[in-house]
C-alpha cells in the first residue's frame, strides 16, 4: 500500500456522474464555520491505521482539454491520506477549499508491480443527499457498484472508510490486501464544464 502510481487512463467515472450538474450549490450541514462544516461521518484516517501521506501543490487544477483552471477550489486536491487495518481500508482526500457540490474523487488501485487489475473507490458530492461511495473492480471504469461505506465532509476533507467485504464481492480482495495508488477529483463548474485534478502526477 506504501507506493504511488502515475496517472490511470481508466479513471473516467468522476467526470462521467458530473455531466450533468449544474452550478455547484452548498452543502447543508450543522454549524456556520464553513472550514469545520461537518456532513456525513468523517473519519480521521489516523484512527484505522497508519496513513501514507502524500502531498499535491494548489492550483494545478486542468479542464479536460488541458487547460488550467481555478475556479473549483472545492476539487483541488492538496493532501491525501491513507491507511489500513485487517478488516478496513480509510483514504481522505484534502481540498484547497471547503467542499461543496458537485464534486467527485475517486482513488485508483494496481498491484504493486502489475499495472492490472485496477480498482476504483469514489466518494461522489451531490446537492440534496449524503455523499457515497462506489467500488469498480472491472477495470473500466464504468461498472460502479454503491457498496457500505462510512463517508463524510470536515470543511476541506471527505473521508472513505470501506470494510473488506466489497472487495470480496467483486473478486478483489488481493488488492485490499496490497496495492499501490493514486487520486482523482473532478469538480463541476458553472459553464457546465468540469475541471479536474490528480495526485501526484496527471499524464
Amino acid at each position: 500500500m506504501r507506493t504511488l502510481m502515475a496517472d490511470s487512463a481508466a479513471v473516467r467515472r468522476a467526470t462521467t456522474i458530473l455531466a450533468t450538474a449544474a452550478a455547484a450549490l452548498s452543502l447543508a450541514s450543522c454549524g456556520d464555520d464553513a472550514e469545520n462544516r461537518e456532513f456525513g461521518t468523517f473519519t480521521d484516517c489516523a484512527t484505522v491505521g497508519r496513513p501514507v501521506v502524500t502531498n499535491d501543490p494548489a492550483g494545478d487544477q486542468r479542464r479536460t482539454n488541458g487547460t488550467p483552471d481555478d475556479s473549483a477550489p472545492q476539487g483541488d486536491l492538496t493532501v491525501l491520506r491513507v491507511a489500513k487495518s485487517p478488516n478496513r481500508l480509510c483514504a481522505e482526500f484534502r481540498v484547497k477549499q471547503p467542499i461543496k457540490p458537485y464534486v467527485a474523487f475517486v482513488l485508483t488501485m494496481r498491484p504493486q508491480d502489475a499495472d492490472t487489475p485496477v480498482v476504483q473507490l469514489e466518494g461522489t458530492v451531490l446537492a440534496g443527499q449524503a455523499p457515497e461511495a462506489f467500488l469498480d473492480a472491472s477495470g473500466t471504469g464504468r461498472s460502479f457498484r454503491k457498496i457500505e461505506a462510512t463517508v463524510g465532509i470536515r470543511g476541506d476533507r471527505l473521508s472513505i472508510v470501506v470494510g473488506r467485504g466489497p472487495f470480496i464481492d467483486q473478486k478483489a480482495e488481493a488488492l485490499f490486501r496490497s496495492f499501490r495508488f493514486q487520486a482523482r477529483s473532478a469538480a463541476a463548474v458553472k459553464d457546465e464544464g468540469r475541471v479536474t485534478d490528480c495526485l501526484p502526477v496527471c499524464q
